[in-house]
């Protein structure tokens, strides 16, 4: 989580770690898809394993943040894809509460928009 909360704080130096900036429901939509991009990358390129399922997490949580905070889709992945990310980031002990209860939060928002 270190590495994530880092590039937390380079989207916006306000937030300290990556729970406060994703689950914030004033961040702008324009941090949203940058936190977006930025764990998709780090999705790919982490080091290691866990490194790439936190990054797998995030990427669904900031998409799922703009779900509920925006209304809008920041994605293109599929209604089942962001179902089973975000379930995924629910399900995972490993990761903050705040962002796990956010996952809950976003995968309401994605069953209301279908």
């Amino acid at each position: 989580m270190a590495t994530a909360d880092w590039l937390a704080a380079d989207i916006d130096p306000a937030r300290a770690t990556v729970a406060e900036l994703l689950t914030d429901p004033t961040i702008s939509l324009d941090n949203l898809r940058k936190a977006k991009d930025v764990y998709k990358t780090m999705r790919i390129l982490g080091e290691t394993a866990d490194d790439r399922c936190v990054a797998a997490n995030l990427y669904a949580a900031s998409i799922g943040a703009a779900l509920l905070f925006h209304g809008e889709r920041i994605s293109r992945q599929s209604d089942s894809a962001l179902h089973r990310g975000l379930e995924s980031l629910q399900m995972d002990k490993k990761m903050p509460q705040p962002l796990r209860d956010l996952a809950r939060a976003g995968l309401g928002a994605l069953n209301g928009s279908r």
